[in-house]
């Protein structure tokens, strides 16, 4: 009987899990805000306790669950990683030179690419790892900005 309601628990949870939609992927608005929070989050020259207390701030400001606070600073460290092997491929380009070649621009333009290609990629994974009402309050600072903007600018 235990090993039936462990069963049951177990596919229940699966089908929750299962059963949580995908969310659309981040718009360009809300891309900005969470390029700003998890450049912030995987910087090379912060140091870890001003990151620590960036990450608490996002636990209280979004009401951040563990998993969903472990699934942000994974996704950071991510981007962390990537952050070091760009600066140090950017240090090699740049090493010694007094000028660029289109080449060597070209290198640096592509690993910027790859970048903001990972910073797109762990966004919309944060998006639909978090649960709707999260991902939901996630999305706001991105467009509440964009529409402050847009409506300074008379728009």
């Amino acid at each position: 009987m235990q090993i039936l309601t462990c069963l049951c628990a177990f596919v229940l949870i699966c089908s929750g899990c299962y059963g949580q939609a995908s969310q659309a992927p981040a718009t360009a608005e809300e891309l900005q805000y969470f390029r700003f929070t998890l450049m912030n989050l995987a910087s090379l020259d912060h140091s870890p306790d001003s990151v620590k207390t960036y990450e608490d701030s996002l636990v209280k400001q979004f009401g951040l669950n563990a998993q969903e606070s472990a699934t942000i600073h994974a996704a950071a460290q991510s981007l962390n990683a990537l952050l070091k092997q760009l600066r140090q491929s950017a240090q090699a380009t740049l090493k010694g030179k007094q000028s660029l070649s289109s080449g060597d621009l070209s290198s640096l333009s592509a690993l910027s690419a790859r970048r903001e290609q990972l910073i797109a990629t762990l966004s919309n994974q944060i998006l639909n790892a978090v649960r709707p009402e999260t991902a939901a309050r996630l999305r706001v600072p991105g467009n509440v900005v964009a529409s402050s903007v847009a409506k300074a600018q008379g728009k």
